[in-house]
Order: structure tokens, then C-alpha cells, then sequence
């Protein structure tokens, strides 16, 4: 987020007297928060809890409950930041203090937990650093997001914030067409109005002010109209893992094609009357792998592989009898099936 800051345009001095008013009296109630709470004594104050104080006591601020609330909530954040800020300093007081690190967590976390009271030095050191602080500023009015409206006029944006008159609004002409967003940081001085708000931090890389074509394109990633490439080896990289599954998937489909014609050939065999399922066979398969006594878990894959077709074709001979065709052509292709499955994993 950065600070945006747009400038009244031409503002007439009835409006910018009644602003300084606004200003001044909000100004009285900084000053206040400051010498009461500016110190080590509002340690542990919020806000909100000073507020709801002051309004049991019926205290009176001549301006609107929403300033000086959003005043107040400004000024006990500025006392904690120069509170924070003093701490930077004792943290380096401590490490001149002592080198015993138990001891230096031990400070540390006490001024981490605004709890330094509690220890002599810290206390001693805070009030070294930490001084009562005096507010200067009366030339500021805080808006808050709700509490201002925005509209358009002769194409220039305008704002209506509240005044000091309950129910009357002062208007005030921007010399800007963006219109400002969430809580506003009225600054007065130079006799115009600043409104600062925040903003979202928009990057750009821009390098110039030329303006270029750019093609995306295969070989590489972009050409731009000067001719020059960007990303040239963006085409070898492509064409790389293109061949690469290329072949994964020829290899994955043949794979498919041969188990297909072995599921086919086992509609046609039977074992005492009934077909074998493919899952049952696979089952037994894994069982009967279990007590073989030349493949075993650390088999390496190419002599698993010499094995399995030395098998398959010794048990040609073996099989009951079947028809000679269907025998066959379970044999040759759950021999080819056997072959590409290791071509496909090697």
C-alpha cells in the first residue's frame, strides 16, 4: 500500500476557515492525549477504553462524535509508535548491559509485554528513552471511510466531509477525476487541502515509451516487432517431451492391444468346465510367486524377463487338452505380452 495524495481545487476561504475550525479543536484533543497519556503512565491504554472514560464523565469536545473519536484512536497510534520506537534503543542498552543471554531473553520479553515496570533497569531505561511527548499538530481532520461522500462535477471528483454545524456537510472541489478511497488524512496548510489516503501499490516494469508488437509462437516464446527472440529454446524443450510421450503412449496402446487379445483367447479356455477369470489367474500368479525358487524380490528384471519366456514356452507341451488353435494363440500372445511389458518399462 503507498499514501495517495489529491489537492483542493480552488477552495473559497469561507470553507477553508471553517476546516482550520474543525482542525484546531480536534488539534486540542491531541494535545490532550499527549500529555495525559504520552508517557509510560497510558502503557496498556486503548483507545477505546479512554473513550468510553471520557464519555461516563460527560466530557464535551465541540465537534462531531465521529472526529474526535477517529482523532483520539490517531493520536494513541502515534504514541505507541514512538513508544515502539524507544524500544529499539533499550534493546541495544541491553545487549551493552549484560552478555547473559537467560537474562537478556528475560529483559527482552518484559519490554516485548509492555511489563518493563516491573524491573528497575528496564523502567530506568524506558524513561531514558521514552520521554513525554507534546503534540504540534492542529492542522489535521480525520475521516473515516463511512463518514464522507464522493461525487462528480464538470468532470472534476468533489468530497463532502462534516462540519462543525450538525447535519451540514462542507464540500471541497479536487483538482483530480480519482475519486479517493477508505479513511482520509485531512492535511491543511498553504492554504489548500491535502487528502491522503491509501492506495494499492501498482507495479510496472515499463522500460520505455516505444510501443512493439509481440508473437507468441512455438519455436521460441515471443518475437517482438524489432526482430528480436525471446525464449528460443522453448521449441527443443517442446518438441523433447512431445517424442517423449509419443512413445509412452505407443508403448502404453500396443500394451493394451496384446492384454485385450489374451482376454479374448481366455472366452474360449476352460479349466474343469469353468472359465478362469483374469483376476483369479493374476491372484494365483502372486501366491505361486511367493515360494519361486528362481525369482525371488531382488531379481533382476532381465533375467525375470528370460525366465518368464522360457516358461511360457516350456509349457506348451504341458497343457491339457484344448483346442490346438486357442492354445496357440494364448501362448504366443501372453508371450509377446510379457515382452513388451519389459520393453515398456525398461
Amino acid at each position: 500500500m503507498i499514501t495517495q495524495i489529491a489537492f483542493s481545487d480552488h477552495i473559497n476561504p469561507g470553507k477553508f476557515s471553517a476546516l482550520i475550525e474543525q482542525a484546531e479543536r480536534l488539534g486540542a484533543i491531541r494535545s490532550e492525549v499527549w500529555e495525559r497519556f504520552g508517557s509510560i503512565n497510558g502503557i496498556g491504554l486503548r483507545d477505546r477504553t479512554i473513550r468510553d472514560n471520557w464519555l461516563k464523565e460527560g466530557k464535551q469536545f465541540n465537534v462531531g462524535a465521529t472526529p474526535w473519536k477517529q482523532t483520539l484512536c490517531d493520536a494513541i497510534g502515534d504514541v505507541k509508535a514512538c513508544r515502539e520506537a524507544a524500544k529499539f534503543d533499550v534493546k541495544q542498552s541491553i545487549r551493552r548491559h549484560t552478555q547473559d543471554k537467560d537474562e537478556q531473553k528475560r529483559l527482552y520479553t518484559l519490554l516485548k509485554s509492555d511489563k518493563y515496570l516491573d524491573d528497575r533497569y528496564l523502567s530506568r531505561t524506558m524513561r531514558k528513552y521514552f520521554k513525554r511527548g507534546h503534540n504540534h499538530t492542529h492542522n489535521q481532520i480525520i475521516v473515516r471511510s463511512d463518514d464522507y461522500t464522493v461525487f462528480v462535477l464538470h468532470k472534476n471528483v468533489w468530497i463532502k466531509i462534516p462540519s462543525l454545524i450538525k447535519g451540514k456537510r462542507i464540500a471541497i472541489p479536487l483538482s483530480t477525476t480519482v475519486a479517493p478511497k477508505g479513511n482520509l488524512h485531512i492535511i491543511l496548510r498553504n492554504n489548500k487541502v491535502e487528502i491522503h489516503y491509501a492506495a494499492e501499490d501498482v507495479k510496472t516494469n515499463d522500460c520505455g515509451s516505444q510501443t512493439i508488437g509481440v508473437d507468441k509462437g512455438y519455436t521460441e516464446v515471443l518475437t517482438d516487432s524489432d526482430g528480436v527472440h525471446h525464449g528460443v529454446t522453448l521449441g527443443a524443450v517442446l518438441t523433447k517431451e512431445s517424442d517423449r510421450l509419443k512413445l509412452k503412449y505407443q508403448r502404453r496402446n500396443k500394451l493394451k492391444a496384446i492384454a485385450k487379445k489374451v482376454e479374448q483367447c481366455r472366452s474360449n479356455c476352460r479349466e474343469n468346465g469353468e472359465v478362469l477369470q483374469a483376476d483369479v489367474n493374476a491372484a494365483r500368479n502372486v501366491l505361486a510367486r511367493l515360494h519361486d525358487s528362481e525369482i525371488s524380490r531382488w531379481t533382476p528384471y532381465k533375467q525375470v524377463k528370460s525366465i518368464l519366456l522360457k516358461r511360457t514356452s516350456a509349457n506348451r507341451l504341458k497343457l491339457p487338452n484344448q483346442d490346438s488353435s486357442c492354445r496357440s494363440q494364448d501362448l504366443s500372445t501372453e508371450s509377446e505380452l510379457s515382452l513388451h511389458t519389459f520393453e515398456y518399462v525398461l
